[in-house]
């Protein structure tokens, strides 16, 4: 083979090289590398969701680790189901306020806190006792606000017994802290809430921009409580009002709530519903 040099200038060994298909980068008049950039793109899409979302753990409000909770009014004690829509009501709890003595006093009533299914599911487990709180998700994806209110539909009752009806008896809530682990989205507002039977009440409300995501409105904290000389853990943010004047017989009075969640922002006057 023979060994072969070239005396030859840079412009014809570019030549060479482009006729055998090889790149090579050479210097411009100013001496700079030859170089030539070209842009490519990414999209992504979002769309509304219109699967539910699962109850979360209202001191851990992390979707992605979803709870049971245990209901004390139901027969199987397990919850309603939440609501359809890519703006739901995933959970409300259900109150309790435990069996207590008959009295001619005015007395005041906590609520018992929500509780956690165990992990085969056979009972609730006593030391998952949690605040009890509202659940809701809003997976629109246009930021357009939302209200919760609730109703009491009628006062404590029991249809069987003589004196039928709680008179005068109140439910209040206090203490609404608005909890989520969503990053970077304005939190809705709580509201203190003294309930009136049959009467619509403000909950929660989400400006214009605010509220996207999964939200709870838990109420208050557990506390350990003495009654009766038994230490109960019981939520003093939620209350039972009843007047010593109210005849009460020895039977359990139940009542309901309905949840009512509206796309009509906070800032918006809310419709009687």
């Amino acid at each position: 083979m023979k060994l072969v040099k070239y005396g030859t200038t840079t412009a014809m060994i570019l030549a060479t090289l482009a006729g055998t298909g090889v790149q090579a980068l050479a210097a411009d008049e100013s001496g700079e590398d030859y170089v030539r950039t070209y842009q490519s793109g990414g999209i992504v899409e979002f769309v509304p969701d219109d699967s539910p979302t699962d109850p979360v753990d209202p001191e851990n409000p992390d979707p992605n680790k979803p709870v049971n909770p245990w209901d004390p009014t139901t027969p199987d004690h397990k919850p309603n189901p939440g609501t359809d829509g890519p703006l739901s009501i995933d959970f409300a709890s259900s109150l309790d306020f435990g069996k207590n003595k008959i009295t001619n006093k005015d007395e005041m009533y906590y609520a018992n806190p929500q509780y956690l299914w165990n992990e085969d599911l056979s009972d609730f487990d006593e030391s998952t006792a949690r605040p009890n709180y509202v659940q809701i998700t809003d997976k629109r994806g246009n930021n357009g606000g939302w209200t919760l209110t609730v109703k009491q539909e009628g006062q404590f009752k029991n249809e069987k017994t003589l004196n039928k009806e709680l008179t005068g008896s109140q439910i209040s809530f206090t203490q609404g802290e608005a909890a989520s682990t969503v990053e970077n989205v304005i939190a809705p507002k709580t509201v203190d809430m003294a309930l009136t039977p049959n009467t619509v009440t403000k909950v929660m409300t989400a400006d214009k921009g605010a509220g996207a995501g999964t939200w709870v409105d838990r109420f208050g904290k557990v506390e350990e409580m003495e009654i009766d000389g038994q230490s109960v853990k019981k939520n003093k943010a939620i209350t039972l009002s009843v007047p010593g004047t109210t005849a009460k017989d020895a039977v359990k009075y139940d009542t309901k709530l309905t949840w009512t969640l509206t796309d009509v922002s906070g800032n918006t006057e809310t419709p009687e519903v």
